[in-house]
């Protein structure tokens, strides 16, 4: 299994309590902060599940306009409807803990948690060969795809996840001597793309991760070990 942990930190801009067809309750958060990227600050949407019981006391306790730090996991899911193909990036929440000495600041979109915490910690291995290339001015740019496993304790099985990852820059030149199965440490930031699908008309979203350090890592070996 797989290092999986999600911290992001903002004002909670809504909450929304609803229950699956199996009659269990789910919590939809919604945090939004800026993180601090050098001398700028980089606005984020944090959006969150939470399950259960705590779901519902949290339904019930939670403030709009409040900061709040929460941790979670990310999971992936897959589906197929009337032939149609669809995935989603999702966080799951485990911890959720109110903000006394927060930045809040009053903005046109509302209350904003300044340097607001969005970081991820992934161990998994690339399931595709990275690609390079460069932008229109000559910014170096990878991507590539992190595959990672959880276990399912409901199904007593084991999970498949994945994610997109993103690299910019200097760190972009680091994936070139990558390659498809190598074992990765990733630590980054959760983006959300946003754009219009020009059939539909409708928004689409996608949910990867910005690489901000990588660590290539190599497998251990019992025999060596011998």
């Amino acid at each position: 299994m797989a290092t999986n942990l999600v911290m992001l930190s903002g004002v909670l801009a809504k909450h929304e309590l609803r229950y699956t067809p199996k009659g269990t309750p789910f919590l939809e958060v919604v945090l939004l902060g800026k993180r601090a990227v050098g001398n700028h600050q980089i606005f984020f949407r944090g959006d969150l599940t939470f399950y259960g019981k705590l779901a519902e006391h949290w339904s019930e306790a939670l403030e709009v306009g409040q900061a709040y730090r929460a941790c979670g996991r990310l999971e992936y899911e897959s589906w197929e409807k009337e032939g149609v193909k669809g995935s989603r990036l999702r966080v799951v929440g485990n911890e959720l803990f109110t903000l006394t000495e927060a930045d809040i600041r009053d903005e046109d979109r509302g209350p904003m948690l300044y340097n607001a915490e969005n970081r991820v910690l992934l161990l998994g291995n690339l399931t595709t060969d990275p690609e390079i290339r460069q932008t229109g001015n000559k910014t170096p740019i990878a991507k590539a795809q992190l595959g990672f496993s959880s276990w399912d304790y409901s199904a007593q099985t084991a999970r498949n996840h994945y994610v997109e990852l993103e690299a910019w820059g200097s760190l972009a030149a680091q994936f070139a001597s990558l390659k498809k199965g190598d074992s990765l440490w990733v630590e980054g930031a959760l983006k959300t793309e946003v754009w219009e699908d020009k059939e539909t008309g409708a928004k689409r979203y996608r949910r990867l991760l910005e690489a901000s350090h990588i660590t290539r890592l190599g497998r251990y070996s019992q025999a060596k070990a011998a």
